[in-house]
């Protein structure tokens, strides 16, 4: 059985204990030896494999204005198909 923190010397060692938590240690809290709460360490966030698409890298194939800037080709279109009279 884990050993199981006070709640009066968890509010008195909240820093510490998080700095534990942070180290690795999971933490249980809670009266007369039953934990009724848990500090643990935030998970690791792992990068996202984006499956057949990994080895392309299409996230650095463009640069950041390409993405933002409007595209040429489709304001063209759109500005001729304002002079085109309606059905």
């Amino acid at each position: 059985m884990p050993k199981v923190i006070s709640i009066y010397e968890a509010k008195t060692h909240l820093s510490k204990l998080v700095k534990q938590a942070q180290a690795g240690e999971t933490i249980y809290i809670g009266a007369y030896g039953n934990p009724q709460a848990v500090i643990a360490p935030v998970p690791v966030k792992r990068p996202i494999n984006i499956g057949i698409w990994e080895h392309k890298k299409i996230a650095h194939a463009y640069k950041t204005r390409e993405l933002v800037d409007p595209d040429h080709d489709i304001t063209v279109d759109f500005e001729n198909s304002l002079d085109q009279p309606l059905l």
